[in-house]
């Protein structure tokens, strides 16, 4: 809604007070009429308030004229329409309606949903003619009258009625009506066209409905419409619609009339309620639907290609123009007509007559053309216009026109003809030739596509391709080109394919290339900014970076001839050994092995020497020592870490280690916690399950028996311990304790 009108409209109720009485109405209806005659954005918009001349001209359509409109109607109860998304099955025209036009989709004419009603009196007289089709008295008629000249002996016009009558008042006598007015030469007073398919039964909400009475309603009250009334398959339940208020709707229907050429015609076409001025009935008529029975003339597509736009090819394939006639007549009909266009008559084509014979009853007639061979001069046009049969005044005698192209005999051209490139190098081909043709290559291969007519090339070898241009099922002839490529010298390139290699080994990238009888640069890039120019680089002492794909570029030096390609390698990192660091020995005191955490575990020594046997470090003398271990899988090593041991004098005091414990929260014995005096003090322990596994470690001094948060089952688990001694050096204690729970 205008936010300016609204606006104007709340200061008006505002300022009331000041206002006389007969003003305030003057100009709040004022506003209201700008509200209702506004385009409305949404599915079906409306445009309201129109003039006779803009109504009646929005219907004409070919072969008719339209003079002397006049429109009995309330200003907000007509209008225009166009449909962006609906059930209606029209996409513009006009609207005209016993109450508001808006109204019919929604209010204040926003897209209606059916929930809402549309009822609006006008406060209009109804209209006579209809009185007697709705068979009572009629109210709020809205009605637009106009002369017609038809070019032909038939006039038609597609319309669609709806009604918010529909569903409660159906076969009641509120029986809402319209009708489609003609009269004139031969028709004895006046005739109504808006009538149900194939009948005399005139289309009211009686005649054409769901076939349930309303709640008002008797079946009786439709079933004397005529036989066969009511008709439901023209009917359209809108009872759920969003985009029409009325909950109602038929088809889209066909007035039609017979008529004589070139006389005058008067037309009436009006809408009324019928019985009260209660809930709203429209009816939409379809823009440029008013039309008479035609000749047309068109250029046929080629028959071989229905898609093809309509050609004519000199010397082998004839064009053809099509005139036709909506309505066939009993006579003989000569149609006349001229040609003009760039195409020259006795030139470029055979001449044609100008005129030619519809034969009686006839519904076509075709015109062929014949194309004339000439020297190639490119593309040329032949336009046919066809004048009317009947020429009547006010009309224009141009009835209608088609265009055909007229190609030059089959031929075409080939670029590039001869050319020198690397093997593998693709180059685009052009042909030069007319699009209607089809095209096909030989050979088939190191092509994009052999039925293109610029496709793609990519030899590796010297070839000769040869291209052939003509259509199928025609007499026209092929026609060929031929386009040769040398290819110069080119090296081809091979790695090994994709291959993996363990860390901190040394690996060679070797390609083998051909020809060797050529000199070659190489250029190579890879991962971690790799990048070499020699032909066989080396990759020392692996790791993850060096991961990823590896591509070589030989280039010929003699000719600029390039080959490329890669190698995907993949470098086996395993994982390192879990390790404690450091680790304490006492001085003097039995040692056990070394302790880490791996698959297949690798030592080195101090001295460099290599084990596959964790080792026992000397503790003869108070020092410190280095190992190192590594992991090997699918024989690949990983990283060495470093175990520092240290072998320290220890005391020899008394330390009491449990050898069982109930963890069961009741006081007594819930933890495993060794007893040292004064001169120990516990380092870090560590609790192994049977396989080896560590489920605790710490130097909290007790382990109250859970593995992470969840109690670790009961049975024989083994601990080592490592105890600082007060006058320097360390304990270390194992041996095994059983949980009991």
């Amino acid at each position: 809604m205008n936010t300016k009108v609204l606006s104007l409209l709340k200061k008006i109720i505002y300022n009331k007070r000041k206002l006389h009485r007969t003003t305030l109405c003057s100009v709040v209806f004022f506003v209201f009429m700008l509200l209702y005659t506004s385009v409305v954005k949404g599915q079906i918009n409306v445009s309201g308030g129109k003039t006779a001349a803009v109504l009646a001209q929005k219907l004409a359509g070919p072969g008719v004229t339209i003079l002397n409109p006049v429109l009995k109607c309330p200003i907000q109860a007509n209008g225009l329409f166009t449909v962006v998304s609906s059930n209606l099955g029209l996409d513009s025209g006009i609207v005209l309606s016993t109450g508001r036009a808006a109204s019919i989709l929604g209010v204040p004419g926003v897209n209606g949903p059916s929930s809402e009603l549309a009822s609006f009196d006008n406060g209009v007289a109804g209209d006579p003619d209809l009185d007697i089709l709705a068979g009572r008295p009629t109210l709020d008629a809205c009605k637009l009258e106009f002369d017609v000249v038809p070019v032909g002996d038939t006039v038609s016009i597609d319309y669609v009625f709806s009604s918010e009558e529909y569903m409660s008042a159906v076969c009641s006598n509120w029986n809402d009506a319209f009708a489609f007015f003609i009269s004139g030469p031969g028709i004895s007073g006046k005739d109504n066209m808006a009538l149900v398919p194939g009948t005399t039964i005139p289309v009211t909400i009686n005649s054409i409905n769901n076939g349930i009475p309303g709640s008002s309603g008797s079946l009786a009250n439709c079933t004397s419409m005529g036989p066969g009334s009511p008709f439901t398959a023209y009917y359209k339940d809108n009872s759920a619609g969003t985009t029409l208020t009325h909950k109602g709707l038929t088809t889209v229907l066909t007035a039609m009339h017979a008529v004589s050429a070139c006389d005058t015609y008067h037309f009436k076409i009006v809408i009324a309620d019928g019985g009260n001025a209660k809930y709203d009935s429209g009816v939409f008529l379809e823009a440029g639907s008013l039309k008479t029975g035609i000749y047309r003339v068109n250029a046929l597509a080629v028959p071989v290609y229905d898609s093809l736009a309509p050609v004519c090819i000199k010397g082998c394939l004839p064009g053809h123009f099509r005139i036709t006639n909506s309505k066939p007549s009993s006579q003989p009909q000569v149609i006349r007509y001229s040609t003009t266009g760039s195409a020259v008559s006795g030139v470029d084509y055979v001449p044609l007559a100008d005129s030619v014979t519809m034969p009686a009853y006839g519904t076509y007639v075709d015109i062929p053309v014949y194309g004339l061979p000439t020297p190639l001069n490119g593309p040329k046009t032949i336009q046919m216009v066809m004048f009317a049969p009947t020429y009547c005044r006010n009309s224009s005698n141009i009835e209608d026109s088609a265009v055909i192209t007229i190609y030059d005999t089959i031929h075409l051209s080939v670029s590039p003809a001869d050319t020198v490139i690397c093997g593998g190098d693709s180059v685009q081909m052009r042909v030069n030739g007319d699009n209607i043709y089809t095209y096909s290559w030989t050979p088939a291969t190191a092509i994009s596509d052999k039925n293109a007519k610029q496709p793609i090339v990519f030899p590796n070898v010297n070839t000769s391709y040869t291209v052939t241009a003509y259509m199928p099922g025609t007499t026209c002839p092929f026609k060929a080109a031929k386009a040769n490529f040398i290819i110069k010298q080119t090296p081809s390139v091979n790695l090994l394919g994709d291959t993996m290699v363990c860390y901190n080994t040394t690996f060679q990238l070797s390609p083998v290339v051909f020809p060797s009888n050529a000199y070659y640069s190489y250029q190579w890039v890879g991962p971690a900014a790799f990048s070499s120019t020699v032909q066989n680089p080396q990759l020392s002492a692996v790791g993850a970076v060096n991961t990823g794909d590896y591509t070589i570029t030989v280039t010929n030096d003699t000719n600029g001839c390039k080959a490329s390609d890669f190698i995907a390698l993949t470098v086996n990192v395993p994982d390192t050994p879990y390790i404690v660091s450091p680790q304490f020995y006492c001085l003097d005191n039995p040692a056990a092995p070394l302790i880490a955490e791996g698959r297949n575990l690798r030592w080195y020594m101090p001295d460099n020497s290599v084990s596959a046997h964790s080792p026992v470090p000397p503790v003869s003398a108070e020092t410190e020592y280095i190992y190192h271990v590594s992991e090997v899988v699918d024989n690949c090593e990983s990283p060495a870490v470093a175990i520092l041991v240290k072998v320290e004098k220890c005391c020899d005091g008394n330390i009491f280690i449990p050898s069982a414990f109930t963890p069961n929260s009741d006081g007594l014995n819930d933890r495993f916690r060794p007893r040292e005096d004064f001169s120990y003090n516990l380092k870090n322990m560590w609790i192994f399950n049977r396989w080896g596994q560590i489920i605790y470690s710490g130097n909290q001094g007790s382990w109250d028996g859970n593995f992470g948060n969840t109690p670790a089952d009961p049975g024989t688990y083994f601990y080592r311990m490592i105890f600082g001694c007060i006058l320097g050096g360390s304990v270390e204690k194992t041996g095994n304790i059983t949980l009991i729970r």
